[in-house]
């Protein structure tokens, strides 16, 4: 309590809009994170189990998309209409999968479900920016870290309780009380002012970085020929939105709050630690009940240390931007990164002890708690009050493209291997769902030999944060349109 105190956070002029950011991420990660203790069960009873994955990951990449949608929207009508509408789509679309009679009406829920819950955490993330002074923001994120975190580790649990008692529908109705709970605490709280001028909405754009986004995602989930064609095609269509953007008056993404020097090293650092710290959780807890013989209830618990990991230090991140620059507390969260996604990898070739494993893990979550806070706190330090929406809503897409990547790319190449040494990679992909599914030795080590290699790959991402970190070391400066320095570089940025 000393440290809210401390931070201004339980102050009067902040205390009704964190409590509406609180309840908003809690929504939206309660219906990310408990959707998967509900899929086998979901399969047992819809059928047409080729479609489970889209369950997941059609939310995923409609989230993504939304981010952008709302963050115009937010700037041209004000953070409280967005929030009204998407809290009420929330409701709806979450009943809608409550309902669903088949397993292809549920995926359609899903995908409207991931539009009013990205927009959710879009609002939450702007209204961060347009609401918290520069030196509380940082409190700020580390709280919605710490609302993240707790719904991390309780949100599975309370997902297999509903479903063993209520079934799996349960797990979609508990969305409507907190629904609701969000919807009387920020209906009259969120900023209401617009920071610009309202324009309409980049169709066009947002259709092009929907299809790219798509397109990446199924070219990164399942190695077969069609994949370098998809990849050609993402390529294809990001080059088709440069030339879009440059041409459109309002596009929904701006170029330069993408490549813009004081935004693009904050979006590739924090992107980055995403990808590699995603991708080497993912699967630990399938590693270390079939690879390694730990029961169903350790291993589904593994995922909680990176999840303390990143909580614990989105706050110490919040204390060191009082000493430091926000800049060198990322650089040290890139070391946190980089050593404990290569400590992990290490750990797993040489076949460690379990608790060396799961504290490397930590280490990771220690990286990307602290990245993440420092650099989202720059991020809009650096953004003007106008383009608050448009470039937190940037910022978000990144990171949620490095979310849904950084697990597709992990699982490609686990699966590969797995394939690669058995003939097949069905068995192990029934281990998703269903953990009761006995594995033999030789399953057992190519998966462990498969989870390695992912591991590797994920440890050159995180490796890579480092010097990444070490671009925003050297300082923003304002530039004229020449490009001739303006003014001194941020002191205590």
């Amino acid at each position: 309590m000393t440290r809210f105190a401390a931070s201004g956070l339980l102050g009067p002029k902040y205390r009704a809009a964190a409590l509406s950011m609180m309840v908003l991420v809690a929504i939206a990660s309660y219906n990310h994170l408990s959707v998967t203790a509900a899929l086998p069960a979901i399969g047992d009873d819809l059928g047409r189990v080729t479609l489970l994955p889209w369950v997941v990951t059609s939310e995923l990449v409609a989230a993504a998309v939304a981010v952008l949608a709302v963050g115009p929207f937010i700037d041209g009508a004000g953070a409280r209409r967005a929030f009204r509408i998407t809290v009420v789509a929330a409701l709806v679309t979450s009943a809608m999968c409550a309902v669903a009679p088949t397993m292809e009406l549920l995926v359609v829920g899903r995908l409207l479900q991931g539009l009013a819950m990205g927009a959710l955490i879009g609002v939450a993330l702007t209204a961060i920016g347009l609401v918290f002074d520069d030196a509380v923001r940082p409190w700020a994120y580390a709280l919605m870290s710490s609302v993240w975190g707790i719904m991390g580790i309780g949100s599975p649990a309370v997902a297999a309780a509903l479903v063993s008692t209520l079934g799996w529908r349960a797990v979609f109705v508990a969305n409507l009380p907190v629904g609701l709970i969000a919807a009387a605490v920020g209906w009259s709280r969120m900023p209401s002012v617009a920071q610009a001028v309202a324009e309409p909405l980049d169709r066009r754009g947002l259709l092009i970085l929907s299809a790219f986004t798509f397109a990446l995602l199924v070219a990164t989930s399942n190695l077969a020929w069609y994949s370098a064609v998809l990849v050609a095609v993402g390529v294809a269509l990001a080059a088709l939105y440069v030339v879009h953007a440059r041409s459109w008056q309002s596009p929904v993404v701006r170029m330069p709050h993408v490549t813009a020097v004081r935004f693009w090293p904050i979006h590739v650092v924090a992107t980055l630690a995403v990808s590699g710290g995603t991708g080497a959780s993912v699967y630990l807890p399938l590693y270390l009940k079939a690879a390694r013989g730990s029961s169903v209830a350790f291993a589904a618990f593994a995922v909680v240390w990176p999840t303390l990991g990143w909580t614990t230090a989105s706050w110490v991140s919040g204390k060191l931007q009082q000493h430091f620059r926000t800049q060198t507390v990322t650089l040290i969260g890139s070391g946190f990164m980089a050593v404990g996604a290569v400590a992990v990898a290490t750990a797993v070739a040489g076949e460690a002890a379990i608790p060396l494993v799961l504290a490397s893990a930590a280490c990771v979550g220690w990286g990307i708690g602290t990245i993440t806070t420092s650099g989202l706190a720059l991020l809009q330090r650096r953004a003007a009050a106008a383009e608050m929406g448009r470039v937190s809503s940037a910022h978000q897409f990144l990171r949620s493209l490095g979310f849904a990547y950084g697990a597709a790319v992990a699982g490609l190449v686990l699966f590969w291997v797995v394939e690669r040494r058995t003939g097949d990679a069905e068995l192990v992909r029934s281990l998703l769902g269903d953990f009761g599914t006995s594995v033999d030795a030789t399953v057992a080590d190519a998966l462990a030999a498969g989870y390695m290699w992912s591991l590797a790959v994920m440890a050159v991402l995180s490796v890579l944060t480092v010097p990444a970190a070490l671009v925003l070391t050297r300082g923003h400066r304002p530039r004229d349109g020449a490009g001739r320095s303006t003014g001194p570089a941020e002191e205590r940025q």
